[in-house]
């Protein structure tokens, strides 16, 4: 699966943009704030119908513009189908997401037209910061995997609301918290369930792409459930009663689960450098993609934003040869084309484009215009 074609209007800088990507690695260069990074916040646009960049879409929108419009042509070259993806946002806060030309109202529906995987400087975190992005990164696997996730993740989410807000009520008995435990011990267990399947597939494509990417030696991935595995959820619950009714909050379930990566028992934002935990990052992306490939039968889409940062010279030559041996679609930004295209040439990597973006105009290099050039 990948975009043929990519129609920008009103994204930041970008006024309007028409890019033409190939079926392999897309090289977008350009000064800090030429709009280069707006080109994949189009295309994540696309696929989750939100920004990157802000918890806000509107800041998305050009000053100078009521809306933001993108336009995707998409090839499933696996199934042999071509379709099209839009969205619009505006100011206002109103929106229009389509799929083939029909109108959509979940931002899911678009995750399925287009499946994407984002590394940015803000990936960092699913190393060094909390569970909650760990959490994301793993569901977002179980999403496009198991069928009734999303139905399940959603029913549970509202169960955990109703559950917290039953514990802010004075003098809550936990005979009264009981029958409500009910639906969300079996929404949990159903949850959990989905994403233990599911970490068993993807555990030993992360260790292999971690080998790979990485050289890194005494890693290892755990997933933690989000409650003591010796006991039943309906024993923590009970046992929890007090401090949950005390704090009025849920402190057990799935809500807390976790992914544990560690090297040699310690934490890895503990041991690791900023440039061995990029690496990391990009190869549990990688693994990410790699697993659904295999259980889709088709690729998803990747973008890597300002890719050469922090990242040497080996790991870069690792990560670009197994995207390029994955034949999937491939959006890298930089400020410099010249590190990335040096190494896939030595590659002997032919199937990339460069694409030079300058104060929100897009124009794609051919060849000639490569070699005229400085390197």
């Amino acid at each position: 699966m990948y975009l043929t074609r990519l129609d920008i209007q009103g994204i930041r800088n970008i006024c309007s943009a028409s890019v033409s990507p190939i079926d392999g690695i897309n090289i977008f260069y350009g000064a800090n704030g030429s709009g280069k990074t707006s080109v994949l916040e189009a295309i994540y646009l696309l696929g989750r119908g939100r920004t990157f960049r802000s918890r806000y879409t509107s800041t998305l929108i050009n000053h100078q513009a009521r809306k933001c419009t993108v336009f995707g042509d998409v090839n499933s070259s696996e199934q042999a189908v071509s379709y099209t993806v839009g969205v619009s946002r505006e100011t206002s806060g109103a929106f229009q997401f389509k799929v083939d030309g029909q109108r959509v109202t979940a931002s899911s529906s678009l995750a399925e037209a287009i499946p994407l995987l984002l590394m940015n400087s803000e990936s960092f975190l699913l190393i060094e910061s909390g569970p909650g992005g760990r959490r994301r990164f793993l569901d977002w696997g179980v999403f496009h995997v198991e069928q009734q996730f999303q139905r399940v993740w959603a029913q549970f989410q509202r169960s955990l609301q109703q559950r917290n807000k039953l514990l802010r009520h004075d003098k809550i008995s936990r005979q009264e918290l009981i029958s409500w435990d009910n639906s969300f011990v079996g929404l949990s267990l159903q949850l959990t369930e989905m994403r233990k399947d599911y970490f068993k597939l993807i555990e030993p494509i992360f260790y292999e792409l971690i080998e790979r990417l990485t050289g890194i030696t005494g890693l290892s991935l755990g997933f933690v459930q989000g409650w003591d595995s010796e006991m039943s959820l309906e024993a923590v619950l009970a046992e929890n009663f007090e401090r949950d009714a005390r704090r009025q909050t849920t402190h057990a379930g799935p809500h807390r689960a976790d992914l544990k990566i560690q090297i040699d028992g310690r934490a890895a934002s503990n041991v690791l450098s900023r440039g061995q935990i990029k690496a990391l990052v990009a190869a549990l992306i990688v693994a990410q993609g790699e697993m659904f490939r295999r259980a889709r039968g088709k690729q998803c889409v990747y973008l890597f934003d300002d890719l050469v940062s922090e990242l040497d010279q080996d790991y870069l030559l690792r990560l670009l040869r197994v995207l390029a041996g994955a034949k999937a679609q491939v959006f890298v930004t930089g400020t410099e084309y010249a590190p990335l295209v040096n190494v896939l040439e030595n590659e002997k990597i032919e199937n990339f484009a460069v694409f030079h973006v300058k104060q929100g105009t897009v124009n794609s290099l051919n060849g000639l215009a490569l070699k005229g050039e400085a390197l």
